[in-house]
């Protein structure tokens, strides 16, 4: 995949060093100076079409909780954190007011065009840096030109880029007094399949067109919410007709943990919705030539899901795929929880539990 960079840091410190207090200024230095140092490296418009400046830093104070007692956050909008092609992804940062060392989040948003900004995703974000955690919020897909039709280079596109902005986020909050040693990435949807991809498949040499050099380190805990979609999407079904071979590597390396890194230590908290999307009828389960025998050559998925009593409805759905993950972190030793939610395809009502794991996850 080519990749070019395109970075705006001179204007971006230019406005910060005029129209933030005296921490913002130290915060737009700090990861700018970061960047250089480490020398780089749905439907609607996109918003990582052009380069951007950040916007306007805002500080807020979150609504009363019922378990601490919220402070204010900053958020610094629009920094470019990885560039594909010439478009550039963009990242807000919500920065906790008082002391670290936070704990680090990085919040994936689902397959939307609206991105970082998504109207689901940002409510988790505020909700995590009023409880005192450094968060990251990155645009992770390039929608100029359309993701769809999804090929095998876009979804492996995706993986770089959900690596790079862990590793960016890592790289950056050291220097903001933060602890990169306790970071937690959360997803929703498309956002928990590049959650996982960023926890169980790290980059081992630096990634092409980020803005830093780091590789992620380890995470600590994963959040991830109706996630594990491409094993039944259909989106997903032209890379296993275009290449089989590879998108079945794929799915083996996120779903079978003997294939992830040996010092993966990381609590995973699961949660998928009833209804949340259609489940996809596969007929006969044993049928070699259906969509699902494409995606599991070996059986084993199969397999697993008959152990659980999930092929008798003659369909795979979200929470089958839920069940899957919870089956294969829980025997392979990894710390897991799942909760199945009634309801449909959305995060709306279920914030204060997902902000809840967050806190659980990361050590305070």
């Amino acid at each position: 995949m080519e990749v070019s960079l395109s970075f705006r840091w001179d204007h971006w410190l230019h406005r910060h060093t005029h129209a933030r207090s005296s921490r913002l200024c130290a915060f737009g230095l700090v990861v700018a100076a970061a960047a250089l140092i480490a020398s780089c490296g749905g439907s609607g418009s996109s918003p990582e079409s052009t380069a951007a400046s950040p916007a306007e830093s805002t500080t807020t104070t979150a609504a009363k909780s019922t378990t601490t007692t919220p402070q204010a956050f900053t958020e610094t909008s629009d920094i470019v954190y990885m560039t594909v092609n010439g478009v550039n992804l963009l990242m807000d940062v919500y920065t906790p007011a008082g002391e670290g060392p936070w704990p680090v989040v990085v919040a994936f948003h689902g397959v939307d065009s609206r991105g970082k900004d998504s109207q689901d995703n940002v409510p988790i974000a505020e909700g995590a840096a009023a409880e005192g955690m450094l968060v990251y919020v990155p645009s992770w897909i390039v929608w100029e030109p359309s993701p769809f039709p999804i090929t095998v280079d876009i979804f492996r596109g995706w993986t770089q880029a959900a690596n790079c902005a862990v590793a960016f986020a890592q790289d950056s909050a050291a220097a903001l007094g933060s602890d990169p040693d306790t970071t937690v990435v959360y997803g929703f949807s498309g956002g928990g399949g590049a959650a996982l991809l960023a926890t169980v498949e790290p980059s081992q040499t630096p990634i092409d067109g980020c803005a830093t050099d780091a590789v992620p380190e380890p995470v600590t805990g994963a959040v991830l919410g109706d996630a594990v979609y491409f094993l039944h999407n259909q989106d997903f079904d032209p890379p296993f007709a275009e290449d089989p071979v590879a998108m079945q590597a794929e799915v083996d390396a996120l779903t079978n943990p003997s294939n992830w890194p040996d010092d993966l230590d990381t609590v995973f908290r699961l949660w998928v919705a009833e209804g949340g999307t259609n489940g996809r009828l596969f007929g006969d389960p044993a049928d070699a030539s259906s969509w699902l025998a494409l995606r599991d050559p070996t059986g084993s998925i199969r397999a697993d899901l008959e152990r659980i009593g999930e092929l008798e409805d003659g369909e795979f759905s979200t929470v089958d795929a839920g069940k899957l993950l919870e089956l294969r972190l829980s025997e392979a030793g990894f710390d897991v929880m799942l909760d199945v939610y009634p309801g449909g395809h959305t995060i709306n009502n279920k914030v204060p539990e997902l902000i809840a794991y967050v806190l659980e996850v990361a050590p305070r």
